[in-house]
């Protein structure tokens, strides 16, 4: 086994901040434009929220957040709030070629299960969150969340909640 990492490792590790989020942003907008959706430009180069109408005519949110196994992404509860509008879009850098996408509703923190986190934080000095375990233990729970899992819901279509 090499101890050099791989080229997509590279690739990924050498952007910034910024360039991360554009990245995330540019990959989900791309996916909502090929279901028919429109997607209006977001408020500012950091702000990760993407306002879009269906093909239907509906208007939803989605919250994009690129990110590496391994890691956790949470929203403040005072920010993303449960709703059927609502969604979380993660765009995940792993050892493949082209990032995973998963698009999880907002409503599944309702009722939280691995690999949702819904942290109320009582007594600590972070804001109550909801969030998402990115660990590679994890990725086998986030599944049912991938894409093409997921975007019935953008078509307006018939869906099954996943697990259910």
């Amino acid at each position: 086994m090499s101890s050099q990492p791989s080229k997509t490792h590279d690739r990924w590790s050498q952007l910034s901040r910024s360039e991360l989020i554009a990245l995330g942003k540019t990959i989900v907008r791309e996916k909502l434009e090929r279901l028919g959706c429109t997607v209006d430009p977001p408020n500012g180069l950091l702000d990760g929220r993407l306002h879009v109408t269906t093909p239907s005519g509906r208007s939803i949110e989605v919250f994009v957040s690129t990110q590496r196994v391994g890691g956790y992404v949470f929203w403040t509860k005072r920010r993303f709030h449960p709703a059927s509008d609502r969604f979380a879009a993660i765009v995940l850098l792993a050892d493949a070629e082209d990032p995973d996408v998963y698009l999880v509703p907002s409503s599944e923190w309702l009722d939280a299960s691995p690999p949702l986190k819904d942290r109320d934080n009582v007594g600590k000095k972070s804001e109550p969150e909801f969030g998402i375990s990115l660990a590679r233990s994890s990725l086998p729970a986030l599944a049912r969340y991938g894409w093409e899992r997921v975007t019935p819901l953008l078509r307006d279509e018939e869906y099954t909640t996943p697990g259910a």
